[in-house]
């Protein structure tokens, strides 16, 4: 398997202004000999790959380019304007000014746009390679590289736009609130173009910060799992498991740590009032306008554990003859997983997978069994259950999960508001049950 990389370094150049090829497409999974190989070439191509992402000589290109388009947007129309108001309103100056701006358009900002499209024509091929070289190997040990944001935020050039998106969107209301003056009337295409190239650039990054965030949960997936596995086995060598066993400890609860956040807060706003009670009007208004915030915000927040839950009652409904024998059917949702994620070709491998689906899930007569809206049909024994875990889905309309380990190497994630339910059927069936 070839990806243009040369053992990790990037082809030499052809030339300078000729970009160097990009790493081929990955090719069918059986195309590498073993799964070394397979890591390695995945390194190396998205490594090739995000280095001419974000490399800075293509921002520069990107920059001047830009300035070039938005500059003669803004110059063009204040030759014209300014012409036409001269004193000696010559229709020859106008005409002149006129054809002076279409070849400054044909000169100078066609070969920019033509650049900038050749740019983004690239971008949209290497951001298809990376989605394509990002989802060969998903494993726990299958690194991604963190350079789209530190510490959780964006990259830097998201923040650079949207603060050149907001002072364009600023000094457009200012020329728009002056709009006796045509002169100022002509910086509106500069602020407009100066916008969009802004608005391009948010649009990027957002989509490659968001994408790469993507691809992070779903390794830590992967090495959440691994890790859960090894606590399994340390466990089973000292002793068996009887009875469901913390691995995190105390969490905090949500209702907590919104009374931390706003603690400081309340507190400040009541010191001011008292120390400084003719100022306190402003503070009042501030504050009254973030609890509006958190109104607003609670409802939808309602609304959607609502639809959730209705959804899953719906389905407990359609799907409650699908188990005999008094076993408790509960609602789950599952096929959490991504859709091309996990080993392929098995049954159990396919309930993990998405798209994400409704069903009932039953723990009876030493089986775990599965029924889903989409007719599929999970029997599974639990001599192949290795364990579960118990974990909170950390978003405030999902329900917990119980991520069900198999023995094969495979596991499936079930999602319900009855999550500690099972866990608790599971444990008394004697599967060792922690909560990560």
């Amino acid at each position: 398997m070839t990806t243009n990389t040369n053992d990790g370094h990037p082809p030499a150049r052809a030339s300078f202004l000729r970009a160097a090829p990009l790493p081929d497409p990955p090719g069918a999974p059986d195309s590498w000999p073993d799964r070394g190989s397979r890591l390695r070439d995945q390194g190396q191509a998205l490594a090739v790959l995000i280095r001419e992402d974000l490399a800075r000589s293509r921002a520069l290109v990107f920059l001047l380019c830009a300035g070039v388009v938005t500059l003669v947007a803004g110059l063009v129309p204040a030759m014209v304007i300014d012409a036409a108001e001269s004193e000696a309103n010559d229709s020859t100056d106008v005409a002149v000014t006129v054809v002076l701006g279409v070849v400054l358009l044909a000169v100078v900002a066609v070969p920019a746009l033509i650049v900038l499209g050749a740019l983004r024509k690239r971008s949209t091929k290497r951001f298809e390679l990376l989605r394509q070289w990002a989802a060969v190997d998903r494993g726990p040990d299958s690194d991604f590289p963190a350079r789209y944001g530190a510490e959780g935020y964006p990259h830097g050039r998201f923040f650079y736009a949207a603060l050149a998106l907001v002072l364009s969107l600023i000094l457009a209301t200012v020329v728009l609130a002056d709009m006796s003056d045509p002169s100022v009337l002509g910086l509106l295409p500069c602020l407009a173009v100066a916008g969009l190239f802004a608005w391009s650039t948010i649009s990027k990054y957002a989509g490659r910060y968001g994408w790469s965030e993507r691809e992070r949960v779903v390794r830590a997936r992967a090495r959440r799992r691994e890790l859960h596995r090894t606590r399994l086995a340390q466990t089973a060598s000292t002793g068996a498991l009887s009875a469901t066993t913390s691995l995190s400890g105390f969490q905090i609860h949500p209702a907590l740590l919104y009374t931390a956040l706003f603690a400081p807060a309340a507190l400040v706003t009541v010191v001011f009032a008292v120390a400084r009670p003719h100022d306190a009007a402003g503070l009042a208004v501030a504050g009254l306008l973030a609890l509006l915030v958190i109104v607003l915000g609670l409802p939808k927040v309602v609304r959607m554990r609502r639809r959730e839950r209705a959804e899953l009652d719906s389905t407990a409904r359609s799907l409650a003859s699908a188990f005999s024998g008094g076993a408790a059917a509960h609602p789950v949702r599952f096929g959490l997983g991504e859709p091309d994620g996990g080993p392929a070709g098995t049954v159990s491998a396919a309930w993990d997978q998405g798209p994400s689906r409704t069903g009932v899930l039953a723990v009876e007569a030493g089986d775990l069994r599965a029924r889903g809206t989409d007719g599929a049909v999970l029997n599974l024994s639990l001599a192949e259950v290795e364990g579960a875990v118990l974990m909170g889905s950390g978003v405030a309309w999902l329900p917990p999960s119980v991520d069900v380990l198999l023995r094969s190497g495979e596991a499936i994630e079930f999602r319900s508001p009855d999550a500690r339910a099972i866990a608790d059927a599971l444990s008394a069936a004697g599967v060792p049950v922690t909560t990560g």
